[in-house]
């Protein structure tokens, strides 16, 4: 049986996207924000277990039911670009990245983000860049750029792996949203 237990993960990852149908918006928020529903999964390197120590990982996934108010497709895929770096246990742990989410009509938002974890709940808060390089790859913001992300996500790991060598994979759901800064 497997148990939700929490971790660090932006993806994370990230999150991002603008719109979502299960994502209510902050009361009075700005013009052109939205979310959409997430689900995918966390790979670790040295995953968290229960001595703090520092980590790495990579998500892969998808984003459905985006809804938003300025025309955001209704799905996209999202990615790390770099593996994300993360410290602390199963338990609790901080960590930040950079995730690419790439819209069903091709358009691209990039986001820089860190997270908060408790428990199985992950906190997600970040912001859309214009632009980030790896290697000589230049990925580029074509849709919201300077908007705030943010998340509430959970991610179900193995009890087992978070009581011994640490986590070598997650699943991660929730929902991300963007909403302009004002």
């Amino acid at each position: 049986m497997r148990v939700p237990t929490r971790f660090v993960l932006p993806v994370a990852t990230l999150t991002l996207a603008a719109g979502a149908a299960t994502l209510a918006l902050p009361a009075g928020a700005s013009p052109g924000g939205g979310g959409c529903s997430m689900s995918g999964t966390a790979k670790f390197s040295h995953g968290p277990n229960t001595s703090a120590h520092g980590f790495t990982y990579t998500f892969t996934g998808g984003l459905y039911s985006c809804q938003s108010s300025n025309g955001t497709p209704a799905t996209g895929k999202i990615a790390t670009l770099v593996p994300s770096k993360g410290t602390g246990t199963c338990a609790s742990n901080t960590g930040g990245g950079t995730a690419l989410v790439t819209w069903a009509d091709r358009t691209t938002t990039i986001v820089s983000y860190t997270t908060q974890s408790l428990g199985a709940e992950v906190v997600l808060q970040g912001k859309v860049i214009p632009s980030y390089k790896v290697g000589k790859k230049l990925y580029r913001t074509t849709r919201d750029n300077g908007y705030a992300a943010y998340g509430e996500l959970g991610f179900d790991a193995s009890p087992q792996q978070c009581a011994g060598t640490g986590v070598t994979t997650a699943s991660i759901t929730g929902v991300t949203g963007l909403d302009t800064q004002s």
